[in-house]
């Protein structure tokens, strides 16, 4: 994915990237970023920044919604297990962004955009030579953006910042270092789905897509900040050696309350806060949590070409990891540092249903008394490590076929401990910890054409999860597996559109599913693992250009799973973005736009349709597919200076990102627009 591309299609968030890719699919647990991905049946969980893996999921911990497109140049997305380089042979796929990089040259690029729900936003990208050869060099990245939703009491604001260097040290020697902020603020946020699907009589809510129940000081904060620095000699001859190191560190703070159904077995025995029509019936559902992440990244490999019978091959070797600190700190009644209006909390400092009523879902405006709460020396630590060497090579066995293959040893650890109130440590038991895991890859490759190829390929798959508990609070083991793949790889017009057509078969032992059961203590989901899980489908892409000036980026997706109680990604998904600037008197206009398009999906639901003789209609809920189209133009009113206009989901669809979570939905944006202007010089 292009920077053009991300600017042409107002790409800002990694939501919008991945909801923009081919073969990748997403479901919201709320509007407070717990967005999933998923690709081949499984969920992403490789992200990486110029090399270097970070946390990237948007969870209660992970940093993925802070994330701000303006400071990359560019995302590539990978589909497939790739656990060679990376340590952890994840089925779905890897995404890697790039930084936005100095260049010897100065230039300036900024712009200004307007639209809808109050959308405000602003990007500065100075490019700048710190010396007259350019051998020292600079860029600074700025991005602001502050906008209200369709949601009630929903306003969203991010802020990015890059400083990046690089310095020729010699004309074999480049250093390159510097530091990025990234921060997201949803005010309005809610905990877990927040439109009811049912009332407590079993009949359809059916409630506009604007409804967000939810306090008028619940909120969820993430931010990153990052340093990093990267060495690169150049041995001539081909060879090459690279050293990394990145730090990250980050927080999230949530401070959240909607009403909503849930569980509080300790208050009524069992399921509450369903509605009634009349507008009785709803609770406030709140939770407070604070996190504290930090991250160490390390990175050396070195590559370069051999000569062996007379031909040229490629090899790689190289060592990565990385070391994660995630301290998650404690609040609950028993510490005094978790209360709202002198009502006891359900766990931890959560409340579920009971206890906070809201006297009238109708006509509430979100008034409500906020958390009480402090920190104090009370946290659980959490450390994960995972490091390891690996060697990989391609080598020409004859003239069109290459046999590539490699192979990586990988030590994987976690433990946990709690600080008391007087900051002294107790270790947790059930940590974890494999050494030599071995994840083998193995390909082929023959170029039958001098523009077609036909491969085929071989891992095992290897991914932790001790993220996730058991009914008796233990981390799940990694899941493992094998994945198969082959398919065809086609260049045409002059190479300049690229095809692929794949077939894939992954098999899986120890994947997680969630049972719809939390932990009374912890309050977390609790999971269990399940065997014999496969998934198996076909992936076509196109991309490039069929004409001068027609670009295209389609994707078509096939998806089967098997040993899962539901399948909640569509089988069938098609996406195409595409733009075309007009030749002769008309080449200032360039116009654009996308499909996404999707069959329908199967959730859980969490109780269920209640009954009207009591209980619950368990059956899972089909939620049907759905089809969004974009359109974009540009026009280029002189040479340094372009004003676009875009409007998403021009059909005004109403869709849902998720159904059945807590008998609730997330519903999709609807009809946005916005009008851009960007200079450069």
């Amino acid at each position: 994915m292009t920077r053009q591309l991300m600017d042409d299609q107002q790409i800002n968030t990694l939501d919008d990237v991945l909801n923009t890719t081919p073969g990748v699919t997403s479901y919201a647990n709320d509007n407070a970023g717990r967005t999933t991905y998923r690709a081949r049946g499984f969920d992403i969980t490789n992200y990486k920044i110029d090399g270097m893996q970070v946390d990237a999921s948007t969870s209660f911990t992970g940093l993925g919604t802070s994330m701000n497109m303006d400071l990359y140049e560019n995302v590539q997305i990978i589909r497939g297990a790739n656990g060679l380089l990376g340590g952890t042979g994840d089925p779905s796929a890897t995404i890697y962004l790039q930084r936005k990089q100095p260049t010897r040259t100065f230039s300036v690029n900024g712009l200004l955009r307007l639209g809808n729900w109050n959308e405000h936003r602003v990007m500065a990208d100075v490019n700048t030579p710190l010396n007259k050869s350019g051998s020292i060099r600079s860029r600074y990245v700025f991005s602001w953006d502050d906008t209200d939703t369709f949601r009630q009491r929903e306003h969203v604001n991010r802020i990015g910042a890059l400083a990046n260097y690089a310095a020729d040290l010699s004309s074999n020697d480049v250093l390159n270092f510097g530091f990025q902020y990234e921060r997201s603020r949803n005010d309005g946020a809610s905990w877990g789905t927040n439109v009811p699907i049912w009332y407590a009589d079993g009949t359809r809510t059916n409630l506009p897509r604007s409804t967000n129940p939810v306090a008028n000081w619940s909120q969820a904060t993430r931010d990153m900040y990052t340093a990093f620095i990267n060495y690169d000699h150049d041995f001539s001859a081909g060879w090459h050696l690279m050293v990394g190191y990145m730090r990250t560190q980050g927080g999230s703070f949530s401070d959240l309350g909607v009403a909503k159904i849930n569980n509080a077995a300790k208050n009524v025995g069992g399921f509450a806060g369903f509605w009634n029509e009349d507008g009785t019936g709803a609770y406030l559902n709140a939770m407070h949590a604070e996190y504290a992440d930090a991250r160490d990244n390390a990175d050396v490999h070195i590559s370069g070409p051999i000569h062996i019978l007379g031909r040229e091959h490629q090899l790689m070797f190289g060592f990565n990891g990385y070391n994660d600190e995630l301290t998650e700190y404690t609040f609950s009644q028993a510490l005094g540092n978790c209360n709202i209006a002198g009502v006891s909390p359900w766990s931890g400092c959560q409340y579920r249903a009971a206890g906070l009523p809201v006297a009238n879902w109708r006509t509430w405006d979100g008034s409500y008394p906020d958390f009480s709460t402090h920190r104090t020396h009370a946290r659980e630590v959490d450390v994960t490590r995972n490091y390891g060497a690996y060697v990989s090579g391609r080598f020409i066995l004859a003239k069109g076929l290459s046999l590539i293959l490699g192979g990586r040893i990988s030590t994987y650890e976690a433990y946990s401990g709690t600080y008391n109130l007087s900051n002294q440590y107790n270790p947790i038991a059930g940590g974890t910890r494999q050494n030599a895991v071995l994840t083998p890859y193995a390909g082929m490759v023959y170029d039958f054409t001098r523009t077609m190829s036909i491969y085929g390929s071989y891992t095992n798959i290897y991914t932790p999860q001790s993220n996730l508990r058991d009914e008796n609070n233990r981390p799940l083991d990694p899941v493992m597996g094998k994945s198969y793949e082959t398919g065809l790889k086609g260049a045409f017009f002059g190479q300049r559109l690229n095809t692929s057509l794949a077939f894939y078969l992954n098999k899986q032992s120890n994947v997680a599913q969630a049972t719809g059961a939390v932990n009374d203590i912890t309050g977390d989901s609790i999971y269990t693992s399940v065997n014999g899980v496969k998934s198996e489908g076909i992936d076509f892409d196109a991309s490039g250009e069929l004409l001068p000036g027609w670009n295209v980026f389609f994707g078509y997706s096939y998806l089967r799973t098997r040993g899962l109680s539901y399948q909640q990604d569509p089988h069938h998904l098609v996406r195409l973005t595409t733009s075309y600037t007009f030749p002769g008197a008309l080449h200032r206009l360039t116009v654009g736009g996308g499909i996404s398009s999707q069959s329908s999906t199967e959730w859980t639901t969490n109780p269920g349709r209640p009954l009207s003789g009591g209980g619950y209609d368990t059956s899972n809920i089909k939620v049907g597919g759905y089809t969004l189209i974009n359109l974009m133009a540009r026009y280029r009113v002189a040479g340094w200076l372009d004003i676009a206009g875009n409007i998403t989901n021009l059909t005004d669809k109403t869709y849902v990102r998720q159904a059945g979570f807590y008998d609730g939905m997330i519903f999709g944006e609807p009809r946005t627009f916005n009008f851009t202007l960007r200079g450069r010089y």
